[in-house]
This record gives C-alpha cells, structure tokens and sequence, in this order.
C-alpha cells in the first residue's frame, strides 16, 4: 500500500509512535473537549503503527511475562492509586469541586462516564502497553526517552485538574512505572506483568474517581 510505503521511508518510526498520544490529546481535548475521541484517536494510532510495524511476536508478549513472584505485590501496588486518590484529592484538585466540573466538560457523565469505566480499566491498558513496550529500546538499564514521552502526555491531560506541583510528582511516578514495565517486559519475556499492573492502576484510578463523585 502506498500510505504504508509512505511510513515505511519515515526513518524514526518510534519518535512517531510515541508523539500518537499527543496527537489524540490536542484535537481531541483541547478543540473537541471530548475525553472519548482523544482515546479512541489514540488507540486508532496505536493499531495504526502496530499494523505498519509488523511486530513477530504481536498480541503474543501479553500472555508472556506473568509468572513472577513480582506479580500480586505489584499489582497490589497499583491498585493502591484508588485509595490515593480518594483520601488526597483535596491536596491533589487545582480548586475545589473541579473534578465534576471537568468530567462533565470533556463529556464523561452518565452513560459515557459508565463505559468509560471498564474501557479505561481492561482495554486501554492492553494497547498502551503493547504500544509502548514495542517501540522502547532493549537492554537500557536507566531511563529512556520514551519513558518521559509516556509520562508527558498524562500531564498534558491532567494539567487543567491537578494543581501544578503535584504534576510533577505524577510526572516522576509515571516515569518511574514506564521503566519498572519496560524492565519486567524484557526481563521475564512479555507483557504480562506490565499489563495486569497497568490495569490494576487505571482501575484504581477510576474507582477512586467514582467514589470521589458518590461523596
């Protein structure tokens, strides 16, 4: 295919791959306000890169990598963002009530906020982590750009919700998780690890949301 030929003579693919996020974010946000387009654009440019870089081993690294004594301990872990978020969003919130306000204009309430849940929870971990470890170098033993590239687009979605010396915590935790996922990826043969705690996390992340909302 021509459009494939067209990617292919693009030198850094990788480069490309990691800036899909920001792509979604800044139309989808930014003009749209819709928090469903940005992540469906997103996961769109994720399969649209899988599909052009043709990896061998595919869907398969999400079955691989999972039997580890690393696992309960670390899923445990992530699942720890729900109580965090819950019990330090008064610290956390750029002003008080925003949360409501901001879910409601980017059109996450009733039904889309409902779906978005096990959305956000089961399908968008699996794509992240495919995306992400597949274009991450091998054998680098500190951090790597495409670490920074990962965190950096949560913060270009958050930057309006949480106060802004909090972001850089998130951004030094999401940088440090993007190393810690890599590391166990080529560690221990897949994505296993990295995606059930990945899950785990975006779970954490809106149940502790919702319960915010419930108060």
């Amino acid at each position: 295919m021509l459009f494939g030929r067209v990617f292919g003579h693009i030198r850094d693919m990788k480069l490309l791959a990691a800036l899909v996020p920001y792509l979604a974010v800044l139309p989808g946000m930014q003009l749209l306000h819709s928090a469903w387009i940005t992540i469906l654009l997103y996961h769109a440019g994720i399969l649209l890169f899988l599909v052009l870089r043709r990896p061998s081993n595919g869907w398969k690294t999400v079955w691989g990598g999972w039997r580890t004594p690393l696992l309960i301990p670390a899923v445990i872990v992530c699942a720890m963002a729900a109580p965090v978020i819950y019990f330090m969003w008064p610290l956390f919130q750029a002003s008080e009530g925003i949360l409501p306000e901001w879910l409601a204009f980017y059109g996450l309430s009733g039904l889309a906020w409902l779906l978005l849940i096990p959305y956000f929870s089961l399908v968008h971990p699996v794509l992240e982590e495919i995306h992400w470890r597949g274009i991450a170098p091998e054998q680098v033993k500190g951090f790597c750009w495409q670490d920074f590239m990962f965190a950096g687009y949560h913060i270009l979605v958050l930057h309006e919700l949480v106060f802004w010396p909090w972001l850089i915590m998130i951004f030094g935790i999401l940088a440090g998780s993007s190393f810690f996922w890599r590391w166990t990826t080529e560690r221990f043969g897949g994505c296993g690890l990295p995606v059930l705690t990945h899950a785990a996390a975006d779970a954490g992340v809106v149940i502790g949301v919702w319960f915010l909302l419930g108060k």
